[in-house]
């Protein structure tokens, strides 16, 4: 048999195996969705551990958004030059009043006097209304300026839904 023939067969049984045993692909009816998410807004320092975010901008699958957001540093990230670890966690809320609430664990790097640059991993936490029981996972960017008073942020990775 030839190289060519033995590939062709393997493809087929590959693809054929699932059906006959009627599994079905991960990605198919499983509620998975792509999601992306970007706002910004103010942040400040509330506490010698703590970082505080309200911000608004838009997130697939919920539209314009505002968050509610909470960082508790948790000591030193050999990641970077005095680098911070960080836990975040994040309150989407679309217009219609229905929540996502992500908790990243983050590494944030000083860029400047006050001024930082995160980037970490996020997963869903929870949520209500069409986003009640929802699950997911990704990766976060973004940066505060402590002087300025201001930050943005980037989430991309894939949310399931449930009620799918």
């Amino acid at each position: 048999m030839t190289a060519r023939r033995l590939v062709r067969l393997a493809v087929t049984v590959l693809a054929t195996v699932p059906l006959m045993l009627g599994l079905r692909p991960a990605f198919a009816g499983d509620g998975s969705v792509p999601f992306k998410a970007s706002y910004s807004g103010s942040a400040a320092m509330t506490s010698q551990t703590t970082v505080s975010f309200n911000g608004s901008g838009s997130a697939t699958h919920m539209g314009r958004v505002t968050n509610v957001g909470t960082i508790s540093l948790t000591g030193p990230d050999p990641t970077c030059d005095n680098g911070i670890a960080n836990t975040n966690t994040e309150n989407l809320t679309d217009e219609l009043g229905d929540t996502l609430t992500i908790v990243s664990q983050d590494v944030s790097c000083p860029t400047g006097p006050g001024v930082f640059r995160g980037t970490g991993r996020w997963t869903v936490s929870g949520g209500t209304g069409r986003f009640a029981g929802a699950t997911g996972e990704g990766s976060a960017g973004g940066g505060a300026d402590f002087n300025a008073g201001t930050f943005t942020m980037f989430l991309d990775g894939t949310v399931r839904l449930p009620h799918v």
